[in-house]
């Protein structure tokens, strides 16, 4: 799966939202780096578990914090999920959820390779 950088991380406007306080942006970059992998097996056992309040749930969590940190692309997906646990279409889900992984992936490398 390839993506455009410029819709994987907003940097500009993910700093504008912290005035411009790059130290803090930093600082929320790391934060959402080290978080995102958790909150993604939440949902993935989420899946497996078949428990689709869980689903929505996590996937709005990610979506939430995606959005706070300027991962629109990552933002996106999640929000595609949320939507989705509501059909209780699990081929789908599964679908999404696979894929959500390439996006968290490459939304950190792009996160990691401008703070590093």
């Amino acid at each position: 799966m390839s993506f455009e950088s410029t819709s994987l991380w907003l940097r500009e406007k993910a700093l504008q939202r912290l005035a411009g306080n790059h130290a803090l942006l930093k600082r929320v970059v790391e934060m959402f780096i080290d978080q995102i992998d958790e909150k993604h097996l939440t949902l993935t056992t989420a899946v497996s578990n078949r428990n689709l309040e869980d689903v929505r749930f996590t996937s709005h969590a990610i979506k939430g914090v995606s959005g706070d940190v300027g991962a629109e692309a990552l933002r996106q997906k999640a929000s595609s999920i949320e939507i989705l646990s509501a059909s209780g279409d699990w081929n789908e889900i599964e679908v999404n959820v696979s894929a959500l992984a390439s996006v968290i992936d490459a939304t950190k490398s792009e996160m990691a390779a401008a703070h590093a």
